[in-house]
């Protein structure tokens, strides 16, 4: 095992002993089992921050996993509906993506409330990449149902202006997904063309 100081090189765990045992002066067993035992409490507070953080991190993707698979999901309904009603399928941009995974994450921490503001940004960061003639935007709050995409799709449906979103002469989409802190799912999808 390695670690890395601020502005130092690798170590390991063996110069962290001997640094432990250099730093006492070895007049007796005492001493020395006082070092190894204060070397061997740095060890297990080292595993434990270790793996707390390592515990956070699986965490963390964990629920990037979940996200990812909602969007994915959305796209996957609005699809199925757009090819029901003999439209092209929309196809997932990574910048649109990012944008609007930016905007449930904005709305997510209450930076914004929900619904389309800021739409303006969002549009320009988006045509600095992707030229466009048209654009939209839905937006959906999701919280106690098992089925968040389903349901984020199906209110989307039953309004009529995010119907035609949906239904609009868009050929692109980008969809982002959060999460607050009480459990309540937020949803951006934006089209483009």
């Amino acid at each position: 095992m390695r670690f890395r100081f601020k502005d130092s090189d690798d170590i390991s765990v063996g110069d962290v002993l001997m640094f432990v045992l250099r730093g006492f002066t070895v007049e007796d067993e005492r001493n020395a089992m006082d070092s190894l035992i204060l070397y061997m409490l740095i060890c297990v507070c080292l595993v434990f921050v270790g793996c707390a953080s390592q515990h956070a991190v699986t965490e963390q993707a964990a629920a990037s996993t979940e996200l990812l698979r909602l969007e994915q999901q959305v796209q996957r309904l609005v699809n199925q509906y757009r090819i029901s009603r003999h439209l092209p399928p929309l196809i997932s941009h990574g910048t649109i993506s990012q944008q609007a995974r930016k905007h449930s994450q904005a709305m997510a921490n209450r930076e914004v409330p929900l619904g389309h503001d800021r739409f303006e940004r969002r549009e320009r960061a988006i045509s600095e990449v992707l030229s466009f003639s048209a654009a939209a935007e839905n937006v959906a709050y999701i919280q106690g149902y098992s089925d968040t995409a389903q349901n984020a799709v199906n209110g989307w449906l039953r309004n009529t202006r995010h119907r035609e979103n949906i239904e609009g002469d868009y050929t692109l989409t980008g969809i982002g997904v959060a999460i607050d802190r009480h459990g309540a799912y937020y949803f951006t999808q934006i089209f483009w063309q």
